[in-house]
């Protein structure tokens, strides 16, 4: 698939713009851009917070697959981004700190500081991606440190050196209490003044949260098992393995002998090491590749089922739609998701809950 620069999506985004509308200053937010291309129909919230905060909130229902080159220069913010629904891949090789490949995705935060590089964003047809994005410029964090010891690791490198290292953080699942901060931004009823100060106060209230569950993940990563390098390569190992043989993966006491771990070893190492159970790990990443299977077109549903190991084609059915939102079928053929209104007058695409 074509990798477009931003300055050729641009062009071709305006060139099948069918509508476009924009609404300034309403319920707090300086911009509510409401469009429709062959792209995909979007709606963008935009409010520079007072405090030099950024609020980006992103409801778009995607009509085409996209890879656009996204360059990163002079752009020294840390960035955090709460996914609702909906996820998105990233290819940004060579960057000392963050994965050649990783993906964000629903149901989950991330917290990151990438300034100065290029990367590949890729998003999907048929995906409903909505989502909460704050940025907030290292200053905003140091006005708030009177001891460094009380922040995160990551936060302290960031406050400490004029250079700090790039990062990119998956922290895990979207807390309760975070939900019902984000539903409170999404949907207040407020005006002017008024909502400017609401707003701003929740995404404090929401950035503590996440800074505490960093804290949370550092101290359970810092009293965590320890492993030696030649069983993190034996773990490693592990993972290729199982990739290798997606339609008939080995069980984990076969596979735990096969590296030369013991099973209770494997599976603690592989919770560290990859966030998730090996189970897990493989069932997602089967479901992926399913995904883009479908998405190519030249395979019917029961031969994708069958290449990733699904024997029975309900099964496969059933787990599709719980982790994309859409059926198997419904992927092949290019179908959007049916909660989603395509209406040329529609200004409140993101009023909808999940």
């Amino acid at each position: 698939m074509k990798v477009y620069t931003e300055t050729e999506y641009d062009r071709l985004y305006k060139k099948t713009l069918e509508y476009e509308q924009i609404e300034s200053n309403t319920r707090g937010f300086d911009e509510i851009v409401t469009a429709k291309s062959q792209w995909g129909a979007e709606q963008y919230r935009y409010a520079n917070l007072s405090s030099g905060i950024k609020l980006d909130i992103v409801d778009e229902q995607i009509f085409l697959d996209r890879n656009e080159l996204v360059e990163h220069h002079d752009y020294q913010s840390i960035v955090a981004k709460f996914y609702l629904s909906g996820h998105h891949s990233v290819i940004s090789p060579g960057v000392k700190g963050v994965a050649a490949e990783y993906a964000e995705t629903k149901g989950q935060n991330y917290l990151f500081y990438l300034p100065d590089i290029e990367e590949i964003e890729q998003s999907w047809a048929g995906d409903r991606l909505k989502l909460l994005r704050i940025d907030l410029d290292l200053d905003i964090i140091r006005r708030f440190v009177t001891e460094l010891n009380t922040v995160p690791k990551q936060l302290q490198a960031l406050i400490e050196n004029d250079k700090p290292q790039r990062f990119h953080s998956a922290l895990g699942d979207i807390t309760q209490e975070m939900q019902t901060i984000i539903e409170q931004i999404w949907h207040h009823p407020y005006q002017g003044a008024i909502a400017r100060m609401y707003l701003e106060g929740k995404v404090l209230e929401l950035l503590a949260m996440q800074f505490a569950q960093l804290i949370t993940n550092c101290n359970e990563r810092n009293t965590s098992i320890k492993f030696k390098p030649r069983e993190i390569d034996c773990i490693h190992e592990a993972r290729k393995i199982l990739l290798n043989d997606l339609d008939n993966p080995p069980h984990i006491k076969t596979l735990a002998q096969t590296i030369g771990l013991s099973d209770r070893k494997l599976q603690q190492g592989f919770k560290e090491i990859y966030g998730t159970t090996v189970f897990n790990y493989l069932h997602n990443y089967r479901l992926e590749q399913a995904q883009l299977m479908l998405r190519e077109g030249d395979l019917s549903v029961a031969m994708v089922a069958n290449n990733i190991g699904y024997t029975h084609l309900g099964h496969f059915s059933a787990a599709f739609k719980r982790k994309f939102g859409i059926t198997p079928r419904e992927c092949l053929q290019g179908k959007l998701q049916s909660n989603f209104s395509k209406s040329k007058h529609n200004t409140h695409f993101c009023q909808n809950g999940e």
